[in-house]
């Protein structure tokens, strides 16, 4: 499928009517995922209702889950500036993170039926996107507040500011299947769990007698 969202350039007529097209479908989906939900929602009859032929949707949208992507890439997009923005405006580069994993909390709560599908959609493109921050706009602001904590003396400079930020996204993701599996878990209070984790580590530090940590 052709990604509309990373065609950077100015868009001719035949982009336009390509975005409004692949709008078009995403539409029609999201409206019967609303009515009906997304389980019981085919694609047969998304195409029905956006009145195109099945290798039309199947062009665009190859899988289902493919339409939970395209909106989620969507909504990442059109709050990118405010989290990125909100995050660099924290006191700490812990604080930063907090903040920004509060709001997806928020928007994974509002979606939760749709993320399980979306999770094992991304994983099975691990193979193929071996490189975690391509298309990964927490990937990317991850690696950037690690850099400025090692910048600011907040995060050790010993250690490699991207492997950190790697750990950082496999954290979160084991997180959110944590969470998927927990009916009643609160993924706010997960996340919080998971900072606290990877900034103080899980050894408890003891001094020796001559006051030296060990």
């Amino acid at each position: 499928m052709r990604d509309p969202l990373n065609n950077t350039s100015s868009p001719g007529r035949r982009e336009r009517k390509l975005g409004q097209m692949v709008q078009h479908l995403a539409d029609c989906a999201w409206t019967l995922f609303a009515e009906h939900g997304y389980e019981a929602v085919t694609m047969d009859a998304i195409a029905t209702a956006a009145d195109v032929a099945r290798g039309t949707l199947y062009k665009h949208f190859p899988v289902k889950e493919a339409f939970i992507a395209y909106r989620f890439r969507k909504d990442q997009q059109a709050h990118e500036k405010v989290v990125r923005e909100t995050a660099q405006a924290a006191a700490t580069i812990k604080a930063a993170f907090h903040i920004v994993l509060q709001m997806e909390s928020a928007y994974a709560e509002r979606m939760r039926d749709f993320i399980a599908p979306y999770v094992f959609y991304r994983l099975s493109f691990a193979k193929e996107n071996a490189n975690p921050f391509e298309n990964d706009s927490f990937a990317m602001l991850a690696l950037e507040l690690l850099q400025q904590g090692q910048s600011k003396g907040e995060i050790n400079r010993q250690l490699d500011a991207r492997t950190l930020a790697e750990n950082l996204i496999f954290l979160r993701l084991g997180t959110m299947l944590r969470w998927l599996r927990e009916p009643e878990a609160k993924l706010d209070y997960l996340y919080t769990e998971m900072l606290d984790v990877f900034f103080r580590g899980a050894v408890t530090l003891q001094t020796n007698n001559s006051g030296v940590i060990s």
